[in-house]
């Protein structure tokens, strides 16, 4: 006859410590860098009065004579970080809650969990803010960066969007 032995592990301390870092981990994501501002702009749109000066710019560079009417330039809201966010957020919810029983069986840690996630709804919303194509850029500013997709012009706004983990 054998030696019937029993091995009990009890994982519950090092299961609650998990569940306490999740609950204080927080995934931020967002423009960073030189190009945040110009995030902001297209994310809310804005309006741009008309100075004389900006008149004589447009004489000047562009070769375009803005009517006397013409008393403010409209920058369009393009959202691309709320409208990404929200059209991926299901996705990303749901590879997190996969995560968190990887987290809490000890398999991953809270850290990689968070980098996961928060690379995951970075990625996705560079892709939602290459796509975007309404509205539309007027005709001057296709001419002038010689390509029609709004939010794409040196790429330095997009590759800006990034995500910090607390």
């Amino acid at each position: 006859m054998g030696v019937k032995h029993r091995v009990v592990f009890d994982k519950t301390e090092r299961m609650a410590q998990s569940v306490v870092e999740l609950n204080g981990t927080r995934i931020t994501v967002g423009p960073k860098g030189e190009h945040a501002w110009l995030a902001g702009i297209h994310e809310y749109g804005c309006k741009i009065p008309v100075t004389d000066k900006m008149r004589a710019f447009f004489r000047g560079h562009f070769k375009i004579n803005l009517k006397k009417s013409t008393t403010v330039i409209t920058i369009p809201e393009r959202s691309f970080l709320r409208a990404g966010h929200d059209q991926h957020i299901g996705e990303v919810l749901d590879m997190a809650g996969l995560l968190v029983s990887e987290v809490v069986g000890g398999t991953i840690t809270t850290a990689d969990m968070a980098n996961t996630v928060g690379g995951m709804l970075r990625d996705k919303i560079k892709l939602y803010a290459r796509d975007l194509s309404s509205p539309a850029n007027a005709g001057l500013t296709v001419r002038s960066k010689g390509s029609s997709n709004p939010l794409v012009d040196t790429g330095g706004m997009i590759s800006g969007i990034e995500y910090d983990v607390e």
